[in-house]
C-alpha cells in the first residue's frame, strides 16, 4: 500500500499586501483564508506564512 502525501501551498505575506488582495490572488474566500489558518484579520500582516486551501 502507498500513501500519498497531499501538500496545500503556504504563502508568506508581501508588503502592500491585505486579506481581500491575497483572497483574489488565489481565488478563495478571505473568510476561508482566516478558517484554514485559525486567524483573525488583525493576524494577516506583512511577512506572515498562511496556508491556501482550494
Amino acid at each position: 500500500m502507498s500513501i500519498r502525501k497531499i501538500t496545500f501551498p503556504y504563502y508568506q505575506l508581501k508588503k502592500g499586501e491585505n486579506l481581500k488582495s491575497v483572497a483574489q490572488k488565489f481565488d478563495v474566500e478571505p473568510t476561508k483564508i482566516l478558517l484554514d489558518n485559525n486567524m483573525s484579520p488583525k493576524q494577516i500582516k506583512e511577512g506572515v506564512f498562511i496556508l491556501i486551501k482550494k
